[in-house]
């Protein structure tokens, strides 16, 4: 059958009404590109494809998020395996992997990621600074099982609640987090796809949304080599509190950077 004429099939679906949803299905079905459906007249699904496209599109219409329907999202320009157990990855964290980056010199250093979740910030700078001795640790053995499809197995993955698996005589240069940072009370008025679907675990900040962040800034110090760095992502509403728990806490050189939408994202760190 004609890619073009399954499109039209699935957009007759009442839960995927939006065209470039119903050509991602596809895409990730057959490993094509949009050119490929809308263009090229001869390209064909198999009986197979169909089937799989078919069983997306079921999942779909219980209201499951793509991502998970297809076991797949993209981060960084590369696909991530993805499922019930993991936060879907946003295109705010890109925000905090830059600015690691662009801070943080290509010689050799030891990071340590809280809250591994899906892999995807550890696997991407790790790809990014193959030199680098990374670990990630997150609660969720679940959540580990996912990373692990994600990540090298140069990557250190621990089960840990916070630092409790941690060592203090493990030095790290970096510590990098993307906590739950939503305040308790306002879960239930997020999206449908996200609070019926995604894991409350790693949502949920607490009754101020701040609490992982009070808990970095206690803790951290006791982690980071002198002059070591830390870098978390934050809500677009939570720059000057977070900033000042990190202040209150003895760090210095704490810098807010904003994304490309001029919403505060990442806050960094130094242990002075």
């Amino acid at each position: 059958m004609q890619a073009r004429k399954i499109l039209d099939q699935i957009l007759q679906n009442a839960q995927i009404t939006d065209k470039s949803e119903a050509q991602e299905v596809i895409c990730y079905v057959c490993k094509c590109k949009k050119n490929d459906i809308l263009l090229a007249e001869n390209f064909k699904v198999s009986e197979n494809q169909i089937n799989e496209i078919q069983r997306i599109v079921n999942l779909r219409e219980k209201g499951l998020p793509l991502a998970y329907c297809m076991n797949a999202a993209y981060f960084y320009d590369r696909e991530f395996y993805v499922n019930e157990n993991v936060l879907i990855p946003r295109f705010d964290t890109e925000i905090l992997i830059e600015e690691i980056l662009k801070n943080e010199n290509l010689c050799e250093k030891k990071v340590l990621e809280l809250g591994a979740g899906s892999g995807i910030i550890c696997e991407t700078l790790q790809s990014k600074r193959p030199n680098w001795n990374i670990a990630s640790v997150d609660i969720s053995q679940n959540a580990l099982n996912v990373a692990r499809k994600n990540c090298q197995e140069k990557i250190l993955l621990i089960n840990s609640d916070k630092f409790s698996a941690i060592s203090p005589e493990n030095q790290f240069d970096v510590i990098v987090s993307n906590p739950p940072y939503i305040e308790s009370e306002t879960i239930n008025a997020l999206d449908e796809s996200v609070k019926d679907f995604e894991p409350k675990i790693a949502l949920d900040g607490g009754e101020s949304g701040l609490e992982f962040y009070e808990y970095l800034a206690k803790n951290a110090n006791y982690f980071l080599k002198p002059d070591g760095r830390i870098y978390v992502e934050i809500g677009f509403n939570q720059g000057e509190s977070v900033s000042s728990i990190f202040k209150e806490n003895g760090f210095g050189k704490v810098e807010i950077i904003k994304d490309f939408g001029g919403n505060w994202r990442v806050i960094t760190a130094c242990v002075v």
